[in-house]
């Protein structure tokens, strides 16, 4: 008899440590979405409502709100986010538009909401309020919407393999003491700024689609032809899906985290299973612990190199071959960092790029003087980052790095001074303090600003409180 308690206990104590393990940790003071959406593979569309518990955080009354719709970027051909020498690659099989349609917006109670879409642009999405919110007051309303998927191989669209489910949803505006962030989605660099939220996602999916996903897939059920999915997201500030009947998944375990890789081709699927994990496991030691329960790696129909979500980035299939190994560690270990450097740790990516592109490029430089020495290293980081062709006049006003997207030139402008010389900033940063003092600067911004947004000049005072000086000067050099 005592030997059935026994076991009936350890069972128990099993079943409660796996419930808290996998509950996802909420914060109740942060927005909420809450999605019930349904994916038709034959029409690329998804047809769905989002709930959204909208909370004010700021210090001033709101009598309306404003929300992305992303997807209306990709609806004319002659104004998609892609340069003229980009089309090509973007839509290999020809233009078709990808949008997104607000059918109805309601309050509690189905109280019609009043509200109206940015003509010129129609990306911008505009709710009146029915009352001001003060800061800690919160509102709800339920949207229908249904979004129509381009055959574009770039972050939205579907190619042979996959479908890139992203910035697909109307996702709301980040008011800061700029006021109302309503960017449009520009052509260079990643147009996106957002406040980190809990999502909560019922999914529905044709029978056999593999879904890579942003949070933990807490439940999968079979309903006729298709396949009902519930995904937790919480702490995140955006949710996006990979889709595809031929994923394989390999994954492994690394600090209590589950890291995956969904693949094609199995040789190749596993390296990047190991790099990915590599890449986590020095990150948690270097920068502080992955604050998520998962992380995955897609092989995707994306010509763009790699692209990073909230616990899932995706990788072109161009690089998974045996002739591309070193690249695809690389980008990996890149989209891998960007889990701490625009995850966790947010900013403007809009107005203040460098902030997340150039510690993500330099902790990639770690990365590899981590698994191959700091000689490698260096010669890695002269060969792509600070080569003859990378260097720059810190007089140029051209080559300032704290300015909005729309002012950069080109795709070679914007990655010179983006991510060449902002991790050359943090190189330059981490000889001016030395190892010791550096790798504590990364240690307490990433914990004084996980899930929250940061500025350069929160950068600074981090940097100008674990040195004990004023380093300003340092920075206004390199960046102004």
């Amino acid at each position: 008899m005592r030997g059935k308690k026994y076991i009936w206990s350890v069972i128990l104590v099993i079943v409660i440590a796996l419930l808290i393990y996998f509950a996802p940790v909420k914060n109740s003071n942060l927005t909420s979405y809450n999605m019930d959406i349904k994916y038709s593979d034959e029409n690329k569309t998804i047809i769905g409502t989002e709930t959204v518990d909208f909370i004010n955080t700021d210090d001033v009354k709101l009598g309306e709100i404003y929300l992305h719709l992303y997807p209306n970027a990709f609806k004319d051909k002659d104004n998609v986010p892609f340069t003229k020498e980009e089309i090509g690659l973007a839509y290999p099989n020809g233009f078709k538009p990808g949008y997104i349609e607000i059918n109805k917006i309601t309050f509690d109670k189905n109280v019609p909401a009043t509200y109206s879409i940015d003509k010129k642009t129609g990306e911008i999405l505009k709710i009146l309020l029915p009352k001001k919110l003060d800061k800690g007051d919160r509102i709800k309303f339920t949207i229908n919407f249904k979004v129509q998927i381009p055959p574009s191989q770039g972050r939205f669209g579907y190619g042979k393999n996959t479908v890139q489910v992203t910035n697909f949803y109307p996702i709301l505006s980040v008011y800061d003491q700029n006021g109302w962030n309503n960017d449009p989605y520009y052509t260079l660099g990643d147009p996106f700024y957002s406040d980190v939220s809990n999502y909560t996602v019922s999914l529905m999916v044709p029978k056999d689609m593999v879904v890579a996903s942003t949070g933990v897939i807490k439940s999968e059920k079979s309903h006729g032809n298709d396949d009902a999915l519930t995904i937790d997201a919480p702490n995140v500030r955006d949710f996006a899906l990979v889709l595809s009947p031929k994923f394989k998944v390999a994954e492994e375990d690394v600090d209590g985290i589950k890291v995956k890789s969904y693949y094609f081709d199995e040789d190749v699927g596993l390296k990047a299973l190991k790099y990915a994990s590599d890449a986590i496991r020095f990150y948690n030691s270097y920068i502080g612990k992955y604050p998520y329960k998962q992380y995955s790696v897609a092989e995707s129909d994306f010509y763009m190199g790699g692209m990073e979500y909230p616990n899932l980035v995706f990788i072109t299939k161009d690089l998974y071959t045996k002739d591309n190994l070193f690249n695809l560690e690389y980008v990996i270990a890149h989209e891998t960092a960007h889990q701490w450097w625009y995850g966790a740790v947010g900013n403007n990516e809009v107005k203040e790029a460098w902030l997340d592109e150039g510690l993500t490029e330099y902790t990639t430089i770690m990365y590899i003087e981590r698994y191959y020495g700091k000689a490698t290293a260096d010669a890695v980081f002269k060969s792509i980052i600070s080569g003859e062709f990378y260097k720059f006049s810190k007089a140029n006003k051209d080559d300032a790095m704290v300015k909005t997207l729309g002012q950069f030139k080109d795709w070679n402008d914007y990655t010179n001074i983006v991510y060449n010389k902002g991790a050359m900033v943090f190189s330059e940063l981490r000889g001016l303090i030395g190892d010791e003092k550096f790798k504590e600067v990364l240690n307490r911004y990433y914990n004084q600003y996980k899930y929250k947004n940061a500025t350069t000049q929160n950068l600074i005072d981090v940097v100008d409180s674990v040195t004990g000086k004023d380093t300003g000067g340092f920075f206004a050099e390199w960046l102004d």
